[in-house]
């Protein structure tokens, strides 16, 4: 198995991406995520059948019993579909533990030949060498361009 560790905030929902949403006056339920960004991932996981595994804080809502987080989960979900990128799975919630002990123990428990994290920040201090070699950090939360890209299938 391959797998893409995604963050949302700064990867595919980006500052621009929020820029248009708000010019065209969207609900966030009705949010576009950054095409730019959903296209590239949606060729990574066709080129590489990688699965998507939530890394993100965002899947703390996916079970989410409030209306407007759960309409706003769907569209995300539905967004990843469109472009060939199902949500496979999430990383657990390990109280007091940073993003590299979470994507630690969900690779203790499913191992992979290959995989890559998209993030827009650098939150591995607890289990550095998770992120060794497998960090694809998007600076400047400017999405996923070519150079990112092309970084994550070379580890994919």
């Amino acid at each position: 198995m391959k797998a893409i560790f995604l963050d949302i905030d700064g990867v595919i929902a980006t500052p621009s991406s929020f820029r248009v949403n708000a010019a065209l006056a969207r609900e966030p339920q009705d949010y576009r995520y950054d095409r730019i960004s959903l296209a590239y991932l949606g060729q990574l996981v066709a080129r590489t059948q990688a699965v998507v595994v939530l890394s993100s804080s965002w899947r703390e809502d996916l079970d989410s019993r409030d209306p407007l987080l759960a309409a706003i989960v769907a569209n995300l979900l539905r967004q990843l579909e469109a472009v060939g990128a199902p949500l496979y799975d999430v990383t657990p919630h390990l109280a007091g533990g940073d993003r590299s002990a979470e994507i630690g123990a969900w690779l203790d428990a499913h191992p992979c030949e290959a995989y890559a994290i998209i993030d827009d920040r650098a939150r591995f201090e607890e289990r550095p060498e998770v992120a060794e070699g497998h960090l694809v950090l998007i600076e400047n939360s400017d999405g996923i361009r070519q150079q990112h890209f092309a970084r994550a299938l070379a580890m994919l």
